[in-house]
Parts: C-alpha cells; structure tokens; sequence
C-alpha cells in the first residue's frame, strides 16, 4: 500500500536474513508472502537483497526465497532488478541463475530484449561480467542460443576480448 517503503522493507529483510536460521521461522512465511502478493516496486527491492551472499549462514533460506521467487515470477521488471543483484554479487551459482532468469525473461514478450541488455550492460558496468558469459556462452552456446542473440553475443565478445561462436 506505501510503494516508497519498499527499500526499507528489503533492508529489514537483509538484516533479518543475516540473522541466519533463527530468522526463518518468521521471515519465510513474510517474505514469501509479499513476493507471492506484493506490488511490482517491493518484489523488485526483495529480489536485491535475495542475491547477495550475505552472511554463510543466510545463504540457504536467502536461496531458498529465491528460489520462490523464481517459481512464480513473470514481471520483467522483478526478474532483470534479480539479475541484476545476482551478476553485481557474483557467487557459486550465477551461471545457473543468470541461465534460469533469461529462460523466464525470454517468455514474456520483451524478455528477451531485455536479457540482451541486461547481459551487455551488466558486461560493460560489472567488473569481470563479460568474461564470464562469454565463457559461458563459449562453453555450452546450445543452452544459450535461444537466450542471446547474436548482437549481444558480438558485443560480448567484444567486452571480454574474447571469440564468442555465433
């Protein structure tokens, strides 16, 4: 109901998170529940605060609310606000999650338009982002064929200094 408290209701839910799993009895059904209900404004200011590592003990039920998110999320604008943490935080797993970001942005019917930008923006502005897709790209280009069109791939390729295959 109150749009401008969305970045102070994602910094109590990042601050809770790095409570670890004594948090989740509370936070889980909360958050959940505003991801599941909330307006587009607060599910993108929770998505930034899904992606960071934040403290070890965060990262499973930070994870797992993610994962929630990922389950039912079809805005444009919640899913590039997550790929957006999730490239500027890095992590194990962000190959896997940019991968499963752009196969529900390449679903809506300017979700793909968007992963491009996102991808060569994220390339240009993110310390060491271009060279990770383009290995990513260079590694597996039949999973990312149907996500990264061939000028992103080029200006990739160009961002890393690195051949990508067309």
């Amino acid at each position: 109901q109150r749009p401008e408290l969305a970045g102070q209701m994602a910094a109590y839910a990042d601050q809770r998170l790095d409570r670890g799993p004594a948090a989740r009895p509370v936070l889980l059904p909360l958050v959940t529940g505003l991801l599941e209900d909330g307006p587009v404004r607060l599910r993108c200011a929770l998505a930034g605060v899904l992606s960071p590592p934040g403290v070890p003990a965060s990262r499973p039920l930070r994870r797992e609310l993610r994962d929630a998110l990922l389950a039912r999320e079809h805005d444009t604008d919640v899913l590039d606000a997550l790929l957006n943490a999730a490239a500027r935080n890095g992590g194990d797993d962000l190959r896997d999650l940019v991968h499963r970001i752009g196969l529900l942005l390449v679903r809506t019917p300017e979700g793909a338009t968007r992963f491009d930008r996102a991808l060569v923006d994220l390339g240009r502005h993110v310390p060491g982002f271009a060279a990770r897709a383009a290995a990513w790209l260079t590694g597996a280009p039949e999973e990312w064929a149907a996500l990264v069109g061939p000028s992103s791939h080029r200006m990739i390729e160009n961002l890393a200094g690195a051949g990508v295959p067309a």
